[in-house]
């Protein structure tokens, strides 16, 4: 697969709509909590707007607006550690097709159950600036990944780093399959003189050992619901009608991630496991038009 792939997708943050007739009814109550009430700013700054759903009509006729639940943080569900400090987890070469170029690469979990990777063994023989970076999936030749975890570039006479931290992946971060060595621009650039700038030179696959939390996981397909609202999709990337398997879930307008989650008959740790990338607002509200994953083969 070529260029920036993932299973996930952050397209905006929807801005909240307006409900007809609003700017009329702010008129007529003529004061200025009265006018925060209405529009839905909150009344400390900031633009909190309770959201609108974008689908159909609620299959219950409830009109309520979704609550996410204020126990239950990000931090929370990915924060315990899931093997002892100094456990190796993974361990692969990352080599060019060549093999002229190679580097050793050691996942290592530390004591706050986050991840280190251990470089060694940097070998090439065509000194040039190179950038590692851990990627959910890649091949030779591939280009930039903004999604990439633990991005570090080093030029020579410098040498390789010795070990980057993969912190931002998480206390589980198998979602990571593979390690790669792209070609960096020089300072001063010179892309238009070296045109593989960009490209990824080695490429090496990571065999994890951290045990699945969830492994009996069963996604069932509930009614669509306030905080909820979205379109189910199934393995063929069609409107999942109850046959075949569900796959994606395209995120609505004002969808939270308890809802969703229970509208899956999942936990909210089970749905962050799945989605690993998946970004949420502090009121628990989900970016619209992400596209969530819902099977675990696919994580």
């Amino acid at each position: 697969m070529r260029g920036r792939t993932t299973r996930e997708r952050t397209i905006r943050r929807g801005r909240p709509r307006t409900r007809a007739g609003r700017a009329a009814a702010t008129a007529v109550v003529g004061t200025a909590a009265a006018v925060l009430l209405l529009t839905g700013c909150s009344a400390f700054g900031g633009d909190d707007a309770l959201p609108e759903p974008t689908r159909q009509t609620s299959v219950d006729g409830s009109a309520q607006t979704p609550q996410p639940d204020p126990t239950l943080s990000t931090e929370q569900v990915q924060s315990d550690p899931v093997v002892p400090e100094g456990t190796v987890v993974a361990e692969t070469d990352a080599v060019s097709k060549s093999g002229e170029t190679s580097i050793h690469v050691r996942v290592v979990a530390r004591d706050d159950g986050r991840f280190d990777a251990e470089l060694s063994d940097f070998r090439t023989t065509n000194p040039q600036p190179l950038t590692i970076e851990f990627r959910r999936t890649a091949e030779y030749g591939d280009y930039w990944d903004n999604a990439a975890v633990g991005s570090t570039t080093w030029e020579p006479p410098a040498d390789a780093p010795t070990s980057v931290s993969l912190y931002s992946a998480g206390n589980r971060p198998d979602w990571l399959r593979d390690v790669v060595l792209v070609v960096a621009p020089k300072q001063g650039g010179d892309s238009d003189t070296r045109p593989s700038v960009g490209s990824v030179l080695a490429v090496g696959a990571l065999d994890w050992k951290i045990p699945n939390p969830y492994p009996d996981i069963h996604i069932t397909v509930g009614k669509d619901r306030p905080g909820a609202y979205g379109y189910v999709f199934d393995e063929h990337g069609t409107h999942f009608d109850g046959h075949g398997t569900p796959s994606t879930y395209q995120v609505a307008h004002g969808d939270d991630q308890t809802t969703v989650a229970k509208r899956f008959g999942i936990t909210i740790a089970e749905l962050r496991w799945l989605n690993p990338t998946m970004q949420v607002q502090d009121n628990g509200w989900i970016y619209e038009d992400t596209t969530l994953n819902l099977d675990p083969a696919a994580r």
